[in-house]
């Protein structure tokens, strides 16, 4: 008699899998959460309030999306993000005059020339890539000094539709935006060959290196990536506020890792989806949010989301030990 085929597993468990349990439970958690402070919150789940979340939402999250792709490919993170994002702002208001739309690329354009040259030092020089990107950082910083010298500089027409528009009521432009970066880096890492190589380089980069993938090529794509995503969210904020400055994105660095590494983005890397970046970036909204409207100190937000880091990465180590 012979054995009876094995069953493929249900989606249900592949859920709840160590690879997807901690992304799992994020998105979850985020969707009870928000019910029950709609239920429980005076004029939570009016649209005024919704809006704020996801501007919130939208900045960190793009940042977080272009950061992913570096974590995945294992090199942990690029702490020039925040740099990036002020110089954006900067060049979005200095361009600003010409419209929005070439003053968005200006931006992005900025982004990508940073994120490239900080991909070749990395990749092509293999220095270590949290000083390359902390003395990134620093030069960006300076440079974007000089260009603004050293003062807040200002749109001649205010806050633009980017800034302040809204799709629906509740629904800005700008978390339309954000959709749109989380379903192409979705399908970047997901459906085509570099993100398969992004991936399989962050599992194991000498045996990705000896198979003859493009290593070297992936890594400069990921911080290319995330130049870009940091830029944006830098035009995003100017787009809002109408105004460029070295403080804009001054926590940006801490708060798309927080964002990454709560959805389920695995610090070592090779392992995660772009979706579990914006689940987490939903969840530190949202609860953000929750303490913000009950009054809580700015400290105590920065608190909880230090906690969440933390219980994330602790999350993640036992999972992966678990998965050994």
């Amino acid at each position: 008699m012979s054995a009876a085929p094995l069953s493929p597993p249900s989606r249900v468990s592949g859920m709840f899998a160590p690879a997807r349990v901690q992304a799992t439970v994020i998105q979850i958690t985020t969707v009870v959460m928000f019910l029950v402070a709609c239920a429980t919150i005076d004029n939570f789940a009016t649209a005024s309030n919704i809006s704020s979340i996801l501007f919130a939402a939208s900045t960190v999250g793009i940042a977080a999306v272009g950061l992913a792709s570096v974590t995945i490919s294992g090199n942990l993170f690029a702490l020039s993000l925040g740099s990036t994002a002020a110089f954006s702002s900067i060049i979005f208001v200095m361009v600003s005059g010409w419209g929005v739309i070439p003053a968005l690329l200006a931006s992005i354009l900025l982004g990508l020339v940073f994120g490239l040259l900080q991909g070749l030092v990395v990749g092509w020089l293999r220095c270590n890539a949290i000083i390359s990107t902390i003395a990134a950082g620093s030069l960006i910083a300076g440079l974007a000094t000089w260009v603004s010298d050293g003062r807040t500089v200002l749109a001649g027409g205010g806050p633009t539709w980017l800034g302040s528009g809204a799709i629906l009521p509740g629904v800005p432009w700008q978390a339309v935006i954000f959709l749109i970066v989380v379903v192409l880096g979705e399908i970047l890492m997901s459906r085509t060959r570099a993100g398969w190589e992004l991936r399989l380089r962050g599992t194991n980069a000498a045996a990705a290196e000896l198979a003859g993938l493009r290593v070297t090529r992936m890594v400069i794509l990921s911080y290319v990536l995330a130049g870009a995503g940091a830029a944006i969210a830098g035009a995003l904020i100017a787009a809002q506020s109408g105004t460029g400055n070295l403080r804009v994105g001054a926590d940006l660095d801490f708060s798309a890792i927080a964002a990454m590494l709560v959805g389920g983005i695995a610090i070592g890397g090779g392992r995660g989806r772009i979706i579990d970046v914006a689940s987490g970036t939903l969840f530190l909204a949202v609860l953000t949010n929750i303490l913000l409207v009950n009054n809580f100190a700015y400290e105590v937000q920065l608190m909880v989301k230090g906690l969440a880091v933390l219980v994330a990465v602790t999350a993640g180590a036992l999972l992966a030990r678990k998965k050994r």
